[in-house]
This record gives structure tokens, C-alpha cells and sequence, in this order.
């Protein structure tokens, strides 16, 4: 297995001088060339594991008062957040913490996910000596943002993540992911009722015939667009930079733009934030279509 460490190469101010989709496009493929010129050369070894981020191991017990204190709250959130919480727990019961992991992309929803998790960890664990890492999975895109990936890399330090890159596409790198981590028996996905394939999902869905078998969990399958920021900002939750350039789903720089009903020319990036659209509906208006059902960003 091949061990890298993802240091910045270059960086670039994604938030000046973006007039539109075409050219905001051309800003992130000019701040991923040379980065991703390297992160696909490694990813020819196919496994690539994000560790010695990290020696610390991360505090959850704040992460955990707030989460717990917010779901049990009059917020209009609380109860959406009490029921993933107790999908969570529910995992962790199942399969212990050595049999569960979180797919993870540096997404929104995924960074959602994360920070329930991260609460029910630290209630798991916390009289315990010793609190395991986080174990994740990361299944790439063929081209991707380098702030995504330098978010990612962030979520691995702030979050204490054992997290295995892998890429796609999703079948075969799930095979590898499971070679890797033979105890994983469920992973849970941040995958909610709008996505693709996500309208008939259940909270505990095992995986399909032929496909590498371990079960699907969906803590927040029926959380809307306007929740998921909800929570994101209430907590005051880090969250990958594109969101607040106008970009509400992300995927590759091939298949991803600014959504065009947030563009607003005063806007310094000439997009609102991701959490000003009002129509959950256009949520992936700045997503090309994928013309493959086995591609790295399909949901598990």
C-alpha cells in the first residue's frame, strides 16, 4: 500500500474574478493541474490511505454535547437528528465499531454524517481508554477538485479518519475497500431521497446480488437540502469552500458547475453560497448527467 501525504502544491482564490459557468469552471481545473497530475499517478497503486495526518487523537466530547444538546433542542431539526443518531447507535450495536465504516467524499451530506457519527463515537466511547480512529472509505473521481481533496485531507486531521482512498469505479473499488477492511460489515452513506437511486431507500438496506456484500446504512436519507444546512451552520460546521462559490452537489470538474440559480453578478465569485437556494429541487442543476450507473459517484 502506498502511503502519501497531501501537501498543498498550489493554491488559487477561488473567489475572485468568476463571471460565469465557463469561466468559473476554468478557475478549478487551473487550481487541480498540476495536483491531480500527481494524486492520478499514485492512484495507479489503486489503494492509497490518508494517514500520518494525524498523531493526535481528535476530542469529540464538544462535538458530542452539541449534537446531543441540538437534537434534544426546539429546533425544527431536533427531530431529524435524533432519529440519525439513533440509526447510529443502532449500527454500532450491530457491528461494533470494528465493523462499521462511513463512505466518505467530502460532500456536504457526507460531512453531515460525519459529525453525528463523530457524537455517537464519542457516547460509545467515551469511558473508554482507548476511542479507535474513524474507519472511512473514499471512492474518487477521475478528475477531482482539489479543494475537495484538500478538504478531505482536512476531515482526516479534524476528525481522526482511518480513511482508504480508493478509485472507482464504485463496484471494484468496494471489492479492494473490503480486501483491505475484511471486518467492514456496514457502511454508512450519505445518500438522501433526491439523490439518484436514493427515492426507495430504507435506513438498513444490504447490498445488492453481485455486489460486494455488506449492509447500507442511511442515518439521513430523509433529511431536505435546507436541514442539511441547517445543522451545517447552526454548529458552525467546516465545510469544503466550493459551497459558499455558488456550487450545491459536487462531483468531478468535469460534471460540476456553479448552480445557475444561485448566480448573483455582486457576489464577488458571481454565485450566492449554496445555502441561499431556495428550491431543493435544483439542488443538482450544476451536475452534468452521468451516462454510467457504475460510476464513483453513485451512492453505495
Amino acid at each position: 500500500m502506498l502511503t502519501i501525504y497531501m501537501d498543498s502544491i498550489v493554491s488559487t482564490d477561488l473567489k475572485s474574478e468568476s463571471n460565469g459557468t465557463n469561466e468559473s469552471k476554468q478557475v478549478s481545473q487551473n487550481s487541480v493541474g498540476l495536483k491531480n497530475g500527481i494524486y492520478r499517478q499514485t492512484q495507479e497503486e489503486c489503494l492509497v490511505k490518508y494517514n500520518g495526518v494525524s498523531k493526535k487523537k481528535p476530542d469529540f466530547s464538544k462535538i458530542y454535547k452539541e449534537v446531543y444538546e441540538l437534537a434534544s433542542s426546539e429546533q425544527s431539526i431536533s427531530k431529524a437528528i435524533t432519529h440519525a443518531l439513533n440509526i447510529i447507535e443502532e449500527s454500532l450495536r450491530r457491528y461494533g465499531s470494528n465493523g462499521v465504516s462511513l463512505s466518505f467524499n467530502g460532500g456536504k451530506d457526507c460531512v453531515v454524517l460525519l459529525h453525528l457519527f463523530a457524537a455517537v463515537y464519542y457516547k460509545h466511547f467515551q469511558n473508554s481508554d482507548d476511542i479507535p480512529n474513524i474507519q472511512a472509505v473514499y471512492i474518487t473521481h477521475p478528475n477531482p477538485f482539489l479543494e475537495v481533496e484538500e478538504f478531505v485531507k482536512e476531515c482526516v486531521n479534524r476528525y481522526g479518519l482511518d480513511l482508504i482512498t480508493i478509485e472507482g469505479p464504485m463496484k471494484s473499488a468496494l471489492s479492494k475497500y473490503l480486501e483491505q477492511r475484511p471486518n467492514v460489515q456496514a457502511i454508512l452513506v450519505g445518500t438522501r431521497r433526491i439523490d439518484p437511486h436514493g427515492e426507495n431507500l430504507i435506513e438498513f438496506v444490504p447490498t445488492d446480488p453481485g455486489w460486494p456484500p455488506f449492509m447500507r446504512i442511511h442515518p439521513i436519507i430523509d433529511w431536505h437540502y435546507t436541514q442539511i444546512w441547517e445543522f451545517l451552520r447552526i454548529l458552525n460546521i467546516q465545510y469544503c469552500v466550493l459551497y459558499d462559490l455558488g456550487y450545491t452537489s459536487l462531483g468531478s470538474i468535469d460534471n460540476t458547475y456553479p448552480n445557475p440559480d444561485l448566480r448573483n453578478p455582486s457576489q464577488p465569485s458571481g454565485y450566492d453560497p449554496a445555502w441561499k437556494l431556495a428550491d431543493e429541487s435544483r439542488e443538482r442543476c450544476g451536475r452534468e448527467k452521468s451516462t454510467s450507473s457504475n460510476t464513483s459517484n453513485s451512492s453505495i
